[in-house]
């Protein structure tokens, strides 16, 4: 049933092929399916903060988890608060995808691996 969800997820989250909760609205009558819905909105909020902190060169701290997931601590510019998001591993994967969360959690994106393939071939 995990893989269930994390497929639903990342269907949800796929920019290419959007799954319409409207034409699909069977899909999202049980607990795992409402889990997706929450996961997917979680990750894309975290996308747009970390996509604030990256253009002001502020990366978010760390902290790897014993099970593979990830602790994401992101401080507000304005106010005194500090954020903290737990992710799964395969939260942090769905999240390596965005080149934000790339960024945030320390791996390479498409465009920079393309970009090190390029210059290594001058």
């Amino acid at each position: 049933m995990r893989e269930f969800l994390y497929r639903l997820v990342q269907r949800l989250h796929d920019e290419a092929r959007p799954l319409s909760r409207n034409k699909h609205f069977h899909a999202f009558g049980d607990a795992d399916s409402r889990r997706a819905l929450r996961i997917d909105r979680h990750l894309r909020d975290l996308e747009a903060r970390l996509s604030e902190l990256r253009e002001r060169g502020e990366p978010p701290r760390v902290r790897p988890l014993p099970d593979g997931g990830v602790q994401l601590i992101l401080r507000h510019r304005d106010m005194a608060v500090v954020r903290t998001a737990t992710l799964t591993a395969e939260e942090a994967r769905l999240l390596m995808r965005h080149p934000a969360g790339a960024w945030a959690l320390g791996c390479p994106t498409a465009e920079q691996v393309s970009v090190a393939a390029a210059r290594k071939g001058q």
